[in-house]
């Protein structure tokens, strides 16, 4: 090995060993959708998302100057595949996605039923940071999701008796008439 050679390789380990601290220190930001939680059932007709960051601060997409200056994007209902890949920016303009520096986000008027609600980390020009950050979560609105009974769910306990006693009814009658018959 030629002593240039050493010197540049000396040299390149030295700094990549003073700069491999920094590097990762630097780490990818990280955002989680709080509430609601998934599969919860929430009242409605307001669902008011919340989420937590970490490793970045946000900043309203509006006083956004650099390209760094992350918001997060609420998509309600919206397929979030198109944005992820950091190409296509992030509509303006639609009800269902909002573009925001908050940490929470009420949409108004929302459905009875199953929604789905995506949190997209964006950078100053509405693309999706890479690699992408953005947790979903499902829920639903107006009551309890509906679940399929389990084998021995009697249900309700009075409806349950109320049956058993037409039953007992039923077959004691059945019974009075095969005696009387049979006599």
């Amino acid at each position: 090995m030629s002593r240039r050679l050493l010197i540049a390789l000396t040299l390149l380990a030295t700094l990549a060993t003073a700069f491999a601290p920094q590097a990762l220190a630097q780490a990818q930001p990280q955002v989680t959708i709080t509430a609601p939680a998934s599969g919860a059932a929430v009242p409605g007709p307001d669902v008011t998302v919340t989420i937590s960051v970490s490793g970045t601060t946000l900043v309203p997409a509006a006083q956004a100057t650099r390209l760094e200056d992350l918001h997060v994007h609420y998509l309600l209902d919206v397929d979030p595949t198109p944005y992820l890949s950091g190409t296509t920016p992030i509509p303006p303009g639609d009800p269902k996605i909002v573009h925001s520096g908050a940490l929470s986000n009420t949409f108004s008027g929302v459905a009875p039923g199953a929604h789905t609600v995506a949190v997209i980390l964006g950078l100053s020009d509405h693309r999706a940071v890479q690699p992408p950050v953005a947790p979903r979560v499902s829920f639903t609105v107006g009551g309890t999701p509906a679940q399929l009974p389990r084998t021995g769910d009697l249900g309700n306990p009075a409806l349950a008796l109320i049956v058993l006693g037409v039953l007992a009814l039923v077959v004691g009658g059945a019974l009075r008439f095969a005696v009387r018959v049979r006599r």
